[in-house]
Order: C-alpha cells, then structure tokens, then sequence
C-alpha cells in the first residue's frame, strides 16, 4: 500500500501515524523509517523497505524502537538496574567509611553475585519449591527474610537505610532521599519523566504491566542520555527519535 508518497515527520514533536488495519503504519515506520536511519547512523539493522531516499538523519542522533517484546524474565532485574540507577546506588555505599573500613566493594552489595548476597537464597530472596501436580511455590527465604542480602551487609547505612532499604523504596522518595547524589539522581529522574515514581527500585521487572514494560524501555535511553550529559534526560534537549509499534496506553 506504500507506493508512490512523501513523508514528512516534524521533529521536536510528538507524531502519530494512524491508519485502518493492512494500511502499513508498521511498514512505514519499522520497516523502512527505523531500519533506514540505524543503517544511517552505521548501527547494524536489518535491510530497510524500499524507498527513494532519507533526508534529516543528520538533525538525528540516535533512534530507539519501543514495541511490546518482553524486557526480561529474570526476577533479579529491577527498575534501578535497567536504567543504571543501581551501579551508581551500589558505589555509594561501597564508597562510606565503614565499607572501606571492612573492604566491601560495589559488588558487595549486588545481589546477583560476590560474597554480599544472601548465601541461603543465592540473592534472590525467596525459594523455589516445585510442586509436581501444582503450581510452584515461591516461600520469602527464611534466612534473610527476603532482604536479599547478609546481616552485616545491611549494617552499612545511608542516612539510616540500608541496601535492601532503599531498594524498597519508590522513584519517587529515592528521588528526594538520594537528591545530593547527581549520579542517582539523574539515572533515577527519567523514571519519574515517564510516570513510573510509583514503582519500587528493587520491583521485579516480570512484575510490571505491557504499558509500564514501555515506560521503562523509554526511561532506558532516556537515563543513558542523563548520564552522558549530567541533566535530566527531559529538561534539556535530545535529538534523539523514539518509535512505538502498535503502544499500550
């Protein structure tokens, strides 16, 4: 159905391309626009639909492709882990006097791996008991009573939290409980952009509903861009381009 037109898309701009089924939204814009400005920009993609030509790919710094795939099963990842909120809360604690007096580092205070992690559970703060005719059980480990971490782990503090404590927290009060820390702050600040405060940092990412699984692909790049440039991703100006396939509202 594409077939002898021009498509101008204004940037700066929120745009929407709609059309009755069969009418090749997803062609125009996966197909040929997205798949043409990757290979533009020298990123590896798939062989762009036919077209004349591209122009503007030079006002355009990056693309990202939001569609409605699955962001991941693991139940280690989280919130603050995808938009790289985690490494920097995970330096923080590793960087306090009583870190350095006992030697811990970031990795300490990682639940996916090193000696930090609750050895019971393995991190992941509960148990996995399969059930031959029922559904699993998932129990809360009674070890670390599903705090994830060891006990003298969680005796290094940031103002009176702990690592498992301020993983409980939401975007919203890590925010405003890590505002001196720019590093935190900006990786976290995207998050709160899309309107997803409400999560918890440590919040399993299988856990989230479609819409908020687009949010937080949003909030990926969005922080990656804060990050590079100190700022939050919203309050300066990106020439970044996002697409969504088909979104959930």
């Amino acid at each position: 159905n594409l077939k002898n037109i021009d498509v101008r898309i204004p940037l700066q701009r929120l745009v929407c391309v709609t059309g009755v089924s069969g009418s090749g939204k997803s062609t125009l814009v996966q197909d040929v626009l997205y798949a043409a400005l990757r290979k533009a920009k020298g990123k590896p993609t798939d062989t762009p639909g036919a077209h004349a030509a591209l122009h503007g790919a030079d006002r355009i710094e990056d693309v990202v492709m939001v569609d409605q795939s699955a962001i991941g099963k693991t139940t280690r990842s989280n919130p603050a882990s995808y938009v790289g909120a985690f490494d920097a809360i995970r330096k923080l604690f590793s960087s306090l006097p009583e870190s350095k007096q006992r030697k811990y580092t970031p990795g300490t205070f990682s639940f996916n791996s090193g000696n930090g992690r609750c050895p019971a559970c393995g991190g992941n703060g509960f148990e996995h008991v399969e059930m031959q005719f029922l559904s699993d059980v998932y129990l809360r480990c009674p070890d670390c009573d599903g705090k994830r971490y060891r006990p003298e782990v969680l005796e290094v503090k940031v103002r009176g939290k702990s690592i498992a404590e301020a993983l409980e927290m939401t975007v919203f009060e890590a925010v405003a409980f890590f505002k001196d820390q720019a590093e935190v702050r900006s990786r976290l600040q995207p998050l709160a952009d899309v309107g997803l405060d409400y999560l918890r940092l440590g919040q399993p990412v299988p856990t989230l509903s479609g819409g908020e699984a687009q949010r937080l692909k949003l909030a990926g790049p969005l922080a990656e861009a804060a990050g590079l440039r100190g700022n939050s991703a919203l309050g300066t100006q990106h020439s970044a381009l996002f697409l969504f396939d088909e979104p959930t509202t």
